[in-house]
């Protein structure tokens, strides 16, 4: 089967490569070299994470903005190069692991350079692809949702439908879409997500 994490971290360097590192993106904050610079921290360099979710600690703070920084000041081609093939000893290097830790990452983070850009366009997805980001919704959508005060109902019409939210107002919103727009939704990109949503 095709790894679409793989897929995804291709097209995504290759944009990467289009745009240069100075281009938006939809990470608050982020211009697409910072996005480049957390990918290949995340692929390359697992030890700096914790100092990433924990800033506040010194030794790890300070740990992670070294590495930051070192990584940031490397040659942009240099750098997009190491987005596209992470090192060798790196999780990402071994196929079905790739899929279930980056699927999701590098589809969205794509999606976040893409949509980015004046005059972007929605891109036809595969349909296996669309099915694994359906598998991947399907397991993270109460997770991702457990903050909404409504119950939220994703509905991706011939995938399945899955349910979130805590429920507490009595309205229920219906969101109907292809598993990529109701994914990237759910992560947050809602005014760039091509969903149909109705309140019942």
């Amino acid at each position: 089967m095709t790894n679409f994490a793989n897929v995804e971290r291709r097209h995504l360097a290759a944009l990467l490569r289009r745009v240069g590192p100075d281009a938006p993106t939809l990470c608050e904050g982020w211009r697409t070299r910072d996005l480049a610079v957390h990918l290949v921290l995340r692929s390359g360099r697992p030890d700096v994470l914790a100092g990433q979710v924990l800033p506040r600690v010194p030794v790890l703070g300070e740990r992670a903005r070294r590495a930051e920084q070192a990584v940031a000041g490397q040659p942009w081609e240099e750098l997009v190069r190491k987005v596209e093939h992470p090192p060798l000893y790196s999780l990402a290097r071994l196929g079905p692991v790739d899929k279930r830790m980056n699927t999701v990452e590098y589809f969205v983070h794509h999606e976040d350079v893409r949509r980015a850009q004046p005059g972007w366009h929605e891109r036809p997805l595969l349909h296996d692809e669309e099915q694994a980001l359906w598998r991947s919704l399907t397991l993270a959508a109460k997770v991702m949702l457990k903050d909404e005060e409504d119950t939220v109902v994703l509905i991706a019409p011939s995938y399945g439908a899955v349910r979130g939210g805590r429920g507490r107002t009595g309205t229920v919103r219906v969101l109907r879409a292809v598993p990529s727009e109701l994914l990237l939704w759910t992560f947050g990109r809602r005014e760039q997500a091509r969903v149909e949503q109705t309140v019942e």
